[in-house]
């Protein structure tokens, strides 16, 4: 029962603070202007990310009991908001910004018990905490690089969020970051109901920065607590994409740091005209993904294989639709 309120109070609250941060930020005139990144056009009120992440931070502390490890892993969330907001408004370094990931990823594994390894012994200890943090800071980036089109981040939130919590209720356990997962769960739904395409207000690195560090909390402890392969398998689809990608353009001596358009997701978007329709598909994909982090927890190397195929197939679709796998004029002939 205190998990359904949980919801749908952040829900609620996301919505209204939300409404009133459109006619605030449109107001002020702090908005995001199309560019050589972005898939809009015109310009959209940005800094959405704000509200959210109140409507979950209030719900969360008025409903559920506070400990250490969440003052630990809020006050980090929060202090990559308040740079990330600051980046939203006018640039800052890029060192500041990097600082920061770095700052809050060492604060989240400083909350895993040193009797614990993220990667169940693969590793020995100094290495285990070395790989979780270059993979944390990469998912806090990546994360950022992947909300790029209405509606996607939020979709990808509840995917995690919602993952999390079937995976603890399918194994029967509790967890202490339960609580907070289904209240950003509650108000990204909320948020997702303004973001959607057309949206009235984007998440804004306010937004994509704390929300991929705090999903990615979840995601380490996830591993910790109960299963890797589901910590790995849930996210998938976004590990994917931006790290293939990444990948693609270093190959090609881009700048990976400078504006583009080259994910998957938002080629396919661009050659459908859609934003919906491929949010769409990664939501079904997600969900398939959300099945098989729960078998991850009696079946990992299956469920891992199955996870694989699944995010390939998301992407084989999304490269015949942008007309790269296979070329328009083969499909016409």
């Amino acid at each position: 029962m205190l998990a359904i309120l949980t919801v749908l109070l952040a829900f609620t609250a996301s919505v209204l603070l939300t409404h009133f941060f459109i006619r605030l930020l449109d107001g002020r005139g702090i908005v995001a202007e199309s560019n050589e990144r972005s898939m809009h056009k015109g310009s959209t009120a940005t800094g959405g990310g704000l509200p959210l992440l109140v409507a979950a931070m209030a719900v969360f502390l008025v409903l559920w009991p506070a400990s250490f490890v969440h003052a630990l892993l809020l006050s980090a969330a929060a202090l990559l908001a308040v740079v990330s907001f600051m980046d939203d408004l006018q640039p800052v370094s890029r060192w500041l910004r990097f600082g920061a990931h770095i700052a809050a990823a060492v604060v989240c594994l400083y909350t895993i018990p040193s009797s614990q390894l993220i990667f169940h012994g693969w590793l020995p200890f100094w290495l285990d905490r070395a790989v979780a943090l270059f993979a944390l800071v990469w998912f806090i980036n990546l994360f950022n690089f992947m909300d790029g089109i209405d509606g996607i981040a939020g979709v990808e939130v509840i995917a995690i969020t919602g993952g999390f919590a079937a995976v603890v209720a399918a194994a029967q356990a509790t967890s202490p970051l339960l609580g907070l997962a289904l209240a950003i769960l509650g108000a990204t739904a909320g948020f997702l109901f303004w973001n959607w395409h057309p949206a009235r207000i984007f998440m804004g690195d306010v937004g994509s920065v704390p929300l991929g560090f705090l999903c990615g909390a979840l995601l380490i402890w996830l591993a910790v607590k109960h299963s890797l392969a589901a910590a790995i398998i849930l996210p998938l689809y976004f590990i994917a994409d931006a790290t293939i990608t990444i990948l693609m353009r270093l190959r090609r001596g881009e700048r990976i740091w400078e504006p583009h358009r080259s994910h998957f997701y938002q080629r396919s978007a661009q050659a459908l005209g859609s934003h919906a329709v491929v949010v769409r598909r990664i939501a079904v994909c997600n969900a398939v993904l959300i099945a098989l982090a729960v078998l991850a927890l009696s079946m990992p190397v299956t469920a891992f294989a199955l996870a694989v195929l699944s995010v390939a197939i998301l992407l084989a679709w999304m490269e015949i639709a942008a007309g790269t796998l296979i070329p328009q004029s083969a499909e016409s002939g």
